[in-house]
């Protein structure tokens, strides 16, 4: 329980805000930051890659991954007209994503915990946390 409490606390910053009608992840300022801070002194246009981790059952995100096959990567961007920051997800979509943590009414914008992953080979990602229990829908098991 207080394991639950100090990660809340150290991540109630770091959050993005999905929005399923036009597939958008905006990023938190602090979380900004951070993404900058690591990856701000490479020469590479930051991208990003969106997966799915079958062990912890969530959905994650990292910045420049060292990818040998070619495969879809959303550029991180400035929004001008909104003034925020972040990408766009087409493969998965940001409404499969709310719609696999079952959250009700994913055509309005969702926040989002992020916590700060690291893979076995050192790699750092983000994952994003499912929501709590109470912003989920009811589902009886088929």
């Amino acid at each position: 329980m207080l394991h639950k409490f100090v990660t809340w606390w150290r991540n109630r910053h770091n959050f993005v805000i999905m929005d399923a009608r036009d597939n958008s992840v905006t990023f938190s300022r602090r979380l900004f930051r951070h993404i900058k801070k690591v990856y701000g002194n490479e020469d590479l246009q930051p991208k990003v890659f969106v997966f799915y981790t079958p062990a912890a059952e969530c959905y994650g995100f990292a910045v420049n991954p060292p990818l040998d096959q070619p495969t879809q990567l959303a550029d991180i961007q400035y929004n001008s007209k909104h003034k925020c920051i972040g990408f766009e997800s087409l493969n998965p979509t940001v409404a499969k994503i709310l719609y696999d943590y079952g959250v009700a009414r994913f055509m309005k914008p969702c926040k989002l915990t992020v916590t700060t992953k690291v893979t076995p080979q050192g790699r750092v990602y983000f994952q994003i946390e499912r929501p709590h229990e109470k912003f989920t829908r009811n589902s009886s098991p088929l």
